[in-house]
């Protein structure tokens, strides 16, 4: 299990992946805002996130407001990068885990830095495939750390906590090795490690 130290100050290694996607899944293009009310007002977008939307077949990625790496809102973020995806859903809208893991960490960057970071976030471990997965923007937080969740279990609901421009989703993937939550950029505790493009896993890894 990955151990979290928070006497630790460590530097973010970005890096986009450069894997193959499933022949099905479609080409990204992230959607304006504004197709969900302004700026994600939390009255549209998912009533309810389960991770099987990424399927062949599902709807998931219509709802991507933001994607990853580079993009025409990631000058707003340190490094100009963006770790994760966004995805559009109303407040309060329930989460549930695309994967069986072990809870790492939780935590609101609010409570530090006001509007300023990922406001309420959960971190799960996914021991089978060395992956961790980051959750932030929340309102609830229905989970504690140290606590083995199953695949499908309700973790929390969408907000508009921290640093964002309205109601969403952040979820970001990191590779397990090397991660920690570390106390940066005046906010507390704080993702560390080398982040990967969720789109080469959802709908194959997380479904």
């Amino acid at each position: 299990m990955i151990a979290i130290g928070y006497d630790v100050v460590a530097t973010t290694a970005h890096a986009l992946e450069s894997g193959t996607l499933a022949s099905w899944i479609p080409a990204i293009t992230p959607l304006s805002r504004s197709n969900f009310g302004p700026s994600g007002d939390g009255t549209s977008g998912l009533t309810t996130i389960n991770f099987n939307i990424f399927d062949k077949g599902g709807d998931g990625y219509e709802y991507i407001t933001q994607g990853y790496g580079r993009t025409s809102y990631s000058y707003m973020y340190i490094g100009n990068w963006h770790n994760g995806i966004d995805i559009a859903a109303v407040y309060g809208a329930p989460i549930y885990s695309p994967t069986a893991a072990i809870v790492l960490a939780v935590g609101d960057h609010d409570d530090f830095c006001p509007r300023l970071a990922f406001g309420r976030f959960i971190v799960l471990e996914d021991d089978t495939n060395n992956l961790v997965l980051l959750f932030a923007h929340l309102v609830d937080i229905d989970v504690q750390p140290g606590v083995t969740i199953a695949k499908d279990q309700l973790i929390g609901t969408v907000g508009n906590s921290g640093d964002e421009t309205g109601t969403h989703l952040h979820f970001s993937i990191f590779q397990s090795a090397g991660f920690s939550m570390a106390s940066a950029h005046g906010c507390g505790p704080y993702p560390q490690g080398h982040d990967v493009d969720p789109f080469n896993y959802l709908g194959t890894v997380y479904q």
